[in-house]
C-alpha cells in the first residue's frame, strides 16, 4: 500500500510543495503534512487525484478495475 513516505517522494519528485498540493485537493496543508507522515490517510478520490497530480500513470490500475468490472458483469 502507499505510505506517507511515498506520498511525499511522489510530490516532492513532481517538484510540488504541499501548499501547492493542499491548493490542487482543496484541502489545508495541515493534511498534506498529516498524510505524509502517516497520521492520516487520504480517501480514494483524494489519492487518485494525488497520482494525477504527481503525473504517476494511473492507467493500468483502472485497466485491471474495467476488467474486474467486465468480468463480475459477465456472472
Amino acid at each position: 500500500m502507499i505510505n506517507g513516505d511515498d506520498l511525499k517522494a511522489m510530490r516532492t519528485q513532481a517538484g510540488i510543495t504541499q501548499a501547492q498540493m493542499a491548493s490542487k485537493l482543496s484541502c489545508d496543508r495541515k493534511t498534506i503534512i498529516n498524510y505524509e507522515l502517516g497520521v492520516g490517510e487520504p480517501k480514494m478520490g483524494q489519492l487518485l487525484k494525488w497520482l494525477v497530480i504527481c503525473r504517476v500513470d494511473i492507467k493500468p490500475l483502472t485497466n485491471q478495475i474495467t476488467k474486474i468490472r467486465e468480468k463480475i458483469d459477465s456472472e
